[in-house]
């Protein structure tokens, strides 16, 4: 990383990115090698980061805080007597990141825990053909909410599915923006169908559901 640093592009030895550039490392790729530099030192701050991957200061910082709440909420889960906290002084990150990190990894814990009802009714609805099949990825709304969307089949009267823990299951009317902005409030509109009842309904309960609003259409 030194080296790196000393010999970077820009005015004088290790100038650096010009202002206002964007970012170098790929959207995709960019956590992974966070994951790299945090396997060399578990300190490594956010300046490094930006050293070493020419990314501006604000996407260094969120990507550092999820690869390290990642890497506690992995240690919880193998260790489960451990805390948040206790993971993080485990894993060697400097008190001051802390704070931080254990937020975004109670934050991965709690997605985590959705995932596998998701999963399995995604599952389902693509082997009755009324889903395509996908790897449910589970995301946090404003407040900490969670929500995860589902592509269905065509055929099915609408674009898609949207599981929102506080409301359950409804349709979409966007392919491509599914679960929409969150507005703190019950999605309602043309379009939008809740299924079934409760949060967390059965797939084949979810299926029938779907079935009767295709009826009515």
């Amino acid at each position: 990383m030194r080296e790196f640093k000393n010999s970077r592009p820009g005015r004088g030895a290790g100038g650096g990115r010009r202002t206002g550039s964007g970012d170098v490392v790929p959207r995709d790729q960019l956590q992974p090698r966070i994951a790299e530099l945090l396997d060399a030192n578990p300190a490594v701050t956010v300046g490094d980061v930006v050293d070493a991957l020419g990314v501006v200061f604000p996407t260094a910082q969120a990507g550092l805080v999820r690869v390290r709440g990642r890497r506690i909420a992995d240690l919880v889960e193998a260790e489960p007597e451990l805390t948040a906290a206790q993971a993080a002084e485990r894993l060697g990150f400097p008190k001051a990141t802390r704070k931080g990190a254990v937020a975004a990894a109670e934050a991965e814990l709690h997605a985590r825990s959705a995932l596998p009802y998701l999963q399995n009714v995604a599952d389902v609805l693509a082997r009755a053909g009324v889903a395509e099949p996908v790897q449910v990825e589970v995301r946090q709304l404003a407040g900490g909410h969670l929500a995860a969307a589902v592509p269905l089949a065509a055929g099915q009267g609408a674009p898609a599915l949207v599981w929102d823990e506080r409301f359950g299951w409804r349709t979409a009317t966007s392919r491509r923006h599914p679960i929409g902005k969150d507005a703190g409030t019950r999605p309602e509109g043309e379009g939008i169908h809740y299924l079934a009842s409760g949060t967390h309904p059965d797939p084949e309960v979810l299926i029938g559901s779907l079935a009767k609003v295709g009826a009515q259409r």
